[in-house]
C-alpha cells in the first residue's frame, strides 16, 4: 500500500514524532511504501532514511497552520491509498492521537470558546471524533480515550487504546552496572551528587519549573535536563528561574540526546511532575531501565510506577509540600536501589513493548477494510444497475 503519514511539525526528540517515524519504518519493513508529509521539518538526519514530502504553509497561529496544512494535505490525498495523521486533521483514514481532547477541556472551561485558537482546534478535532466520521482512532491511554468519547459521543468501535509504545531497544538496565553509568557520571562531573533527570521539550507542560523550585530545597542533588539546551528559546524562563533561586550551577543542560538509556543509567531519579501528559512514555522507559521515578498522577503511564513499585506517584492537585516529601523519601539510597530492582524486573513484561506493532496491524487492517467496503459497494451498485441496452 501507499501510505501518507501526515504530521504538521517534524523534529527530533518529540515522542509523537519518534512514534511516527518508527511506525513508518515498521510498515516499510512489511513491504508498504510510506511517505512522511509535513509542513515544517527541523534540520538533522533523524528521518534521512524515509521519503519526506514538504507542504509548507503560511499562517501566524498554530491552529491556522494546522488548518492550512489540512487543506494542503487534502490536495494530495489522492496520491495515496490512505492517509494516517499524527495531528487531528480532516479526511484521515487513521489518526494516531497523542493529544488530550480540546472539546473536553472547553466543556470544563466554557470561556475558552471565546478564543479563536480553541474554536479552530475544536473544529479540527470534530473532523476526526464527531459521530459518523470514518476515521479509525488509535489512542495511547484509556483516560484519554474516555475523555474523547464523552466529549463527542464517538462510536466505540472506531476507538482502540494501544498497549504502551516503548521501544524494546530502549530497555537497557544493564547500563547501570556495566561501567556506562560510572563513565557518563564522570563526564558530566556529577561526583557523589544525587542526579535527578528531567526529560522535556515543553518545560511548562512537563513541570520543569516545579522541579527547579524543588531543587533549591535539596542541596545534595543536581538536575540533568535532556531535550533542551540552555540557549534554547523554550529554556529561557527556566534558566532565569534557576539563576534567581541560586541553583543554576547544579543544572546540566544536555540538549537533544539519542542515548537516553545511557543518560538514564547515569541518573538516580526521574523527576516528572507534569501538568499534563497523555502518556509520559519517558516514565515507563525509566521504570524498565531501573531508574526510579517520581511523577504526577495526571500522566497516563504513571500507574506503571505504582504497579512496578518503582517510585512514587504524586496525587492531584499538585502540592509542592507533597512533592518535597516524595523527594525526601527518594533521597534514601537503599529505597532507590529497591525501586531500581523492581523496575528492571517489571520491564521483562512483553506487553510493555507491543504498542507500535499493534498500531501497524490496525493501520493495515483499517486500510484493507476500507478497500473491501468500497469494493462491496461498487459490486452492489453494479448489480443494481439496469442491464445495458
Amino acid at each position: 500500500m501507499r501510505l501518507a503519514f501526515a504530521i504538521v511539525k517534524l523534529f527530533p526528540g518529540g515522542g509523537l514524532q519518534r512514534d511516527g517515524l518508527a511506525l513508518a519504518r515498521l510498515l516499510r519493513a512489511r513491504g508498504h511504501a510510506v511517505e512522511i508529509v509535513t509542513a515544517e521539518r527541523a534540520a538533522g538526519d533523524y528521518a534521512d532514511d524515509l521519503p519526506v514530502r514538504m507542504r509548507p504553509v503560511a499562517a501566524r497561529t498554530n491552529h491556522g497552520r494546522q488548518a492550512c496544512f489540512a487543506a494542503a494535505l487534502a490536495a494530495i490525498a489522492g496520491d495515496y491509498d490512505a492517509v494516517v495523521g499524527f495531528n487531528k486533521l480532516p479526511g484521515l483514514d487513521v489518526l494516531y492521537c497523542a493529544d488530550p481532547s480540546i472539546a473536553a477541556r472547553m466543556a470544563a472551561a466554557p470561556w475558552l470558546g471565546l478564543l479563536p485558537r480553541y474554536r479552530g482546534f475544536r473544529a479540527l478535532e470534530a473532523a476526526c471524533f464527531a459521530p459518523g466520521r470514518p476515521t479509525r482512532l488509535l489512542m495511547l491511554a484509556a483516560p484519554q480515550a474516555d475523555a474523547y468519547a464523552a466529549a463527542w459521543g464517538t462510536e466505540p468501535e472506531r476507538i482502540t487504546v494501544l498497549p504502551p509504545t516503548v521501544a524494546a531497544a530502549r530497555r537497557q538496565p544493564g547500563l547501570r552496572t556495566d561501567g556506562t553509568r560510572v563513565a557518563l557520571r564522570e563526564g558530566l562531573g556529577l561526583a557523589d551528587a544525587t542526579a535527578w533527570l528531567a526529560v522535556v521539550v515543553q518545560p511548562a507542560t512537563k513541570g520543569l519549573d516545579r522541579t527547579v523550585r524543588a531543587l533549591a530545597g535539596r542541596p545534595e542533588a543536581c538536575l540533568l535536563v535532556a531535550g533542551l539546551a540552555a540557549g534554547d528559546r523554550a529554556a529561557r524562563d527556566t534558566v532565569r528561574l534557576a539563576s534567581r533561586l541560586g541553583v543554576a550551577d547544579r543544572i546540566r543542560w544536555l540538549g537533544h540526546r539519542e542515548d537516553m538509556p545511557a543518560v538514564m543509567a547515569a541518573a538516580d531519579l526521574l523527576v516528572h511532575p507534569a501538568r499534563l501528559d497523555t502518556t509520559g512514555t519517558v516514565i515507563l522507559e525509566a521504570v524498565v531501565n531501573g531508574l526510579p521515578v517520581i511523577a504526577s498522577a495526571v500522566c497516563g503511564y504513571a500507574p506503571h510506577v505504582a504497579a512496578a513499585d518503582a517510585g512514587l506517584v504524586l496525587a492531584e492537585p499538585f502540592d509542592p509540600a507533597a512533592f518535597a516529601a516524595a523527594l525526601g523519601q527518594a533521597a534514601d539510597p537503599d529505597r532507590r536501589a529497591a525501586w531500581s530492582r523492581h523496575g528492571a524486573v517489571y520491564g521483562a513484561r512483553p506487553d510493555l513493548y507491543a504498542g507500535r506493532e499493534r498500531a501497524a496491524d490496525l493501520i493495515v487492517a483499517a486500510v484493507a477494510g476500507r478497500g473491501s467496503a468500497a469494493a462491496a459497494a461498487s459490486g452492489a451498485a453494479a448489480q443494481a444497475a439496469p442491464p445495458a441496452a
